[in-house]
């Protein structure tokens, strides 16, 4: 309790970037260690709570498939907790353009002894590239840093510094990661470019699919018009391959749905695309339809 309030109290403050220490805490009944390096890795919410509705549906994932997990978009590794405290001996491959945040991650994965964690130092896309990384400049590793320029109003007015993509079957290949049983994408609106980047990878494997997408508010608002044609672009790509689509709600529940349709609730931009195979163990024998009530979760220990 005593760590927390403390977390609360100094993250952002100039005192937390003059001073490295290491903050500890449970994740899955694991006990974790994060460092705070210049202030990174201070967060009003502890690094290993950060994104808890994903807990249970990373757990269902990972006991129904083999295979490496893929990460794209690490960020500061909040997923990496998950993984590594659910299956230590999991495989996992993670994606990362931002420099600050790989040298972060590649702590972590050094402070807790993870094995079998590789942190590639750049993104995916659909084909190699160097693209602008627009981030807040006030937030060095900002989660909302995209490479989709007019993703957001704002975003004229950000940073921005050059970052290398390349496909994501390329990379794998030449990381020789092998099957891939989960892919975890949290890209700030670039994820219709990663799955198409990784087409061979999702042909061959047949990998569950955690992803972000980002709502697209009301149809026809010229502010939002790019977003829902690429939403509606990425959902019919993996429904061709035959994967049911999910969303995954912040009770840590999940609901069937046909489409995503334009919304403007920020709290409802996770989803799973599940192959067939896989939908009992992750949803469980009722699956359920967009409206009805949604399939339950039993929660991992956090």
């Amino acid at each position: 309790m005593i760590q927390k309030w403390l977390m609360r109290r100094f993250c952002g403050s100039r005192a937390s970037r003059r001073v490295n220490f290491t903050l500890r805490g449970v994740l899955n009944g694991r006990e974790i260690h994060v460092p705070v390096t210049a202030g990174l890795g201070m967060m009003s919410l502890p690094l290993w709570e950060q994104d808890a509705f994903l807990n249970p549906a990373i757990a269902r994932l990972l006991s129904a498939t083999e295979g490496a997990f893929v990460d794209v978009g690490v960020n500061l590794g909040q997923t990496l907790l998950k993984v590594k405290t659910l299956q230590p001996e999991r495989r996992y491959v993670g994606f990362e353009p931002n420099p600050l945040c790989v040298s972060f991650v590649r702590q972590l994965v050094a402070l807790n002894k993870f094995t079998a964690s590789v942190i590639a130092p750049f993104g995916l896309s659909d084909a190699p590239r160097v693209l602008p990384l627009f981030a807040r400049s006030d937030d060095p590793t900002d989660s909302a840093a995209t490479v989709v320029e007019g993703l957001y109003a704002a975003q004229s007015t950000w940073e921005h510094t050059p970052v290398a993509v390349m496909p994501g079957d390329d990379a794998l290949a030449s990381l020789e990661v092998g099957r891939v049983g989960i892919i975890k994408i949290d890209v700030e609106g670039a994820e219709l470019e990663v799955i198409r980047g990784l087409a061979n990878t999702l042909a061959a494997h047949r990998p569950s699919v955690i992803c972000e997408v980002l709502p697209s508010y009301t149809t026809g608002q010229p502010r939002w018009a790019m977003r829902q044609p690429r939403t509606d672009a990425l959902v019919t790509t993996l429904r061709a391959l035959g994967y049911r689509l999910f969303r995954l709600l912040p009770s840590g529940e999940v609901c069937a749905l046909d489409a995503i349709e334009a919304h403007s609730d920020r709290s409802l931009t996770n989803y799973a695309f599940v192959p067939p195979d896989v939908v009992t163990e992750f949803a469980g024998s009722s699956v359920h339809v967009s409206g009805s009530a949604p399939a339950r979760f039993n929660q991992p220990v956090l």
